[in-house]
């Protein structure tokens, strides 16, 4: 999911001191609180008379880390125990919204945006807070409080007083927070940089964390939906007789677009559902199918057709066309679902004058403004509580689910979870979208001396933004990411360009969003050029990186070097490819071989920087989680289209990575590079691992793939 980087001086500053003003719920962030209860320091920070530091969280925790990297911001300039900290997500507030545009603001978890967004003022938070602290032991015992220093949740004075933060933590949360805590330099910290284990990870161990499907409410109901198969189909008729004699049944809600059984239990819902007779409306889209989104696609790559243009320097298209021997690819990749492995499901409860919800969202501030609208409630009425997510991936950056189970609840006098089916939830996506690209080079003169990239495909942006904005730079450039100004590879002339295919397929953020593709597009090609030119495909890489990109080329040769790149066993190859994306680069080494036909991945040898490091486990098991989620992808999975329904229904045609798939030996080495900016983690290691893969099965078996994914294009390659 795409956002704006909050990580500039400006917008810290101004932020930084805003966080300190605004509120906890239920108190002001500088009022005193009963001193036998938590004491509000602002709206991310409370400390209770025991010691107990609990950090509200802006981000959602769908398993990138953040209970666990944003609280070290906060203790390690707070000097906290960290034995003591607790974590919880905040509410929809204010306080905790990132902006994402000129003018608006939201809470929001999505463009690898946590720790980019809030290193600063997370650590800020933390810093205010200890000032505070010793502002108050310094006036009780009536010292300087440069003389006091803090450790460990204690403040110390030379001539021998102590006290703990939770005895100090009335006194502290009255008084005034600092604007602008002067921050640790990277020697004086303690916490940050340092691999602590994870704050949740005993409780998902033992059972104790609370997802979506595991909330519960007094009375609740259960309801299962289910939407019309075609994309924009609606409701035509339905009979509900059979399901309303299941035992359990409560209800059978029908709406425009989908319908809806509601039981005492999920399982007569499920079963409700199964057992209604609905005709369907089907609409226009009901003859589309899989080869007629291939054939719009590809009619893209004409060069005839029209196209937005992201990259432009010298004459690549002339010099192409006069090279009788330019090489000239087509690439294409498939629709891909997320796939989370907890089904969607949202609980909610309407009142007379406010809303709850219970759900795992990466949207906060759309779920409350949109439930708002369908109940006629003001925004503040709406209650968000966001629980674990089990698994996100960009899917959870849509509302789709939450809007219906409003709908629902709107139509019950008790609180209903709604959970949906897998097949539902994979027939019902925002899927990564379709693309092709049709690449093609001149390497005449021993070089590639002109480079064209031409990609076809949707463009997500457009989902989101009203038609009067789609002519914007920044909004035309997007399905083009990947390829513009993050890319370190500079040649003498090249065009990027984009043509917009409308398909009649809902699209959204999918993990590394465009970078998914374009990384396969641009790195899967390098290796070609290196093969028509008799280089090593590492420097042929390294010499067409820029000289303004040293970060670049030190990542590439870490994730070589620590691969031992040009010494595979017999019988295996190596493949190579480096991206960037959300500010953090990625270079990766895949070492594989062939089994009856089938690859095997043997090892994945990984390399990043992205920049000052938090917690360098959380970023190697990133790193690693991303490569696993895109190789997932490029192995099998993929979505077809059939009389405008999605054919794919559950993990056995939809296959995730099995272990016996999985590479044995993964290998991930972090590269620092001092005074870099910070960069974003959750998504980084997915661009990769595909060309790299794909690289390695050329470099053994001769075969090249040009279609995702592989195990099919294999057939016929």
């Amino acid at each position: 999911m795409q956002m704006i980087n909050l990580s500039r001086r400006g917008v810290l500053q101004g932020m930084g001191a805003l966080v300190l003003g605004l509120t906890l719920p239920g108190g002001s962030a500088s009022a005193a609180t009963p001193e036998s209860g938590p004491q509000a320091f602002n709206a991310f920070l409370t400390i209770d008379p025991g010691g107990e530091i609990t950090v509200f969280i802006p981000s959602s925790e769908m398993g990138q880390g953040v209970t666990t990297s944003l609280p070290q911001l906060v203790a390690d300039e707070l000097d906290a125990d960290w034995s003591h900290v607790r974590v919880e997500h905040g509410p929809e507030d204010e306080a905790f919204h990132v902006p994402i545009g000129p003018g608006y603001t939201m809470m929001v978890t999505g463009g690898s945006n946590s720790v980019m967004a809030w290193f600063v003022p997370m650590r800020k938070v933390g810093a205010a807070a200890r000032a505070m602290l010793v502002a108050a032991a310094a006036e009780r015992w009536g010292v300087d409080p440069a003389a006091c220093s803090a450790k460990d949740s204690v403040v110390t004075h030379s001539a021998g007083h102590s006290a703990t933060y939770g005895e100090l933590a009335a006194e502290a949360a009255r008084r005034k927070p600092p604007k602008d805590p002067p921050l640790k330099a990277p020697e004086q910290r303690t916490l940050i940089g340092t691999s602590v284990p994870r704050t949740d990870l005993l409780a998902k161990v033992n059972g104790t964390a609370e997802f979506g499907v595991d909330v519960r409410r007094p009375g609740m109901l259960h309801a299962c939906p289910l939407a019309c198969p075609v994309f924009g189909g609606t409701v035509g008729s339905v009979d509900d007789t059979a399901a309303r004699a299941i035992p359990g049944v409560r209800e059978v809600l029908v709406f425009d677009d989908f319908v809806a059984v509601v039981a005492e239990t999920w399982w007569p819902a499920r079963r409700g559902v199964q057992a209604l007779e609905v005709t369907w409306n089907e609409g226009e889209n009901a003859d589309f199918s899989s080869a007629d989104i291939s054939r719009m696609l590809r009619e893209g790559l004409d060069p005839a057709v029209k196209a937005a243009t992201g990259r432009k320097n010298g004459k690549a298209t002339r010099l192409i066309e006069e090279d009788p021997g330019a090489l000239d690819a087509v690439y294409e990749v498939p629709y891909l679902d997320h796939a989370p492995m907890e089904p969607l499901n949202c609980t909610v409860n309407v009142g007379r004058t406010r809303c709850d919800i219970w759900t795992g969202t990466q949207v906060q501030t759309m779920a409350r403004d949109e439930t708002a609208k369908i109940l006629g409630l003001k925004p503040e009425r709406v209650f968000i509580h966001t629980t674990f997510l089990g698994g996100g991936f960009g899917r959870r950056g849509n509302n789709d689910w939450v809007e219906q189970a409003v709908r629902i609840a709107a139509e019950l006098d008790d609180p209903v979870q709604v959970l949906w089916t897998r097949e539902e939830c994979i027939r019902h996506g925002f899927y990564r979208p379709a693309y092709a690209a049709r690449m093609r080079a001149s390497v005449s003169g021993g070089r590639p001396a002109a480079v064209h990239a031409r990609v076809s495909g949707d463009n997500i942006i457009h989902r989101y933004l009203p038609r009067i904005l789609h002519g914007m730079k920044l909004v035309r450039h997007f399905p083009m990411e990947g390829f513009l100004e993050t890319s370190p590879y500079t040649f003498d002339n090249m065009l990027v360009d984009w043509v917009m295919t409308d398909l009649p397929v809902p699209i959204g953020f999918w993990r590394s969003v465009g970078h998914s593709h374009n990384a396969f597009f641009m790195e899967s090609f390098l290796d070609e050029i290196a093969h028509a030119l008799g280089k090593d495909p590492v420097e042929l890489r390294r010499s067409v990186i820029s000289e303004h990109h040293p970060r670049f080329r030190a990542v590439l040769d870490r994730a070589a070097a620590e691969a031992g790149w040009g010494s595979a066993p017999e019988g295996r190859g190596q493949g190579v490819a480096l991206h960037e994306c959300f500010g953090s680069i990625c270079a990766q080494v895949a070492e594989v071989s062939m089994e009856d036909g089938v690859p095997k991945i043997h090892k994945v040898t990984a390399a990043v920087d992205c920049g000052p490091v938090v917690n360098p486990e959380i970023v190697k098991t990133q790193i690693m989680s991303g490569l696993l989620f895109g190789l997932s992808s490029a192995l099998g999975a993929r979505l077809d289209l059939d009389r405008g329904r999605v054919v794919q229904s559950n993990f056995h045609d939809y296959p995730l990575l099995r272990m016996d798939q999985s590479p044995p030996d993964v290998d991930v080495h972090i590269v620092e590079t001092p005074g870099a900016p910070v960069g974003g983690i959750g998504e980084i290691g997915t661009p990769p691992i595909a060309p790299a893969v794909c690289n390695a099965i050329f470099a053994c078996s001769g075969k090249r793939v040009r279609s995702l994914p592989i195990l099919p294009a294999l057939e016929t390659a």
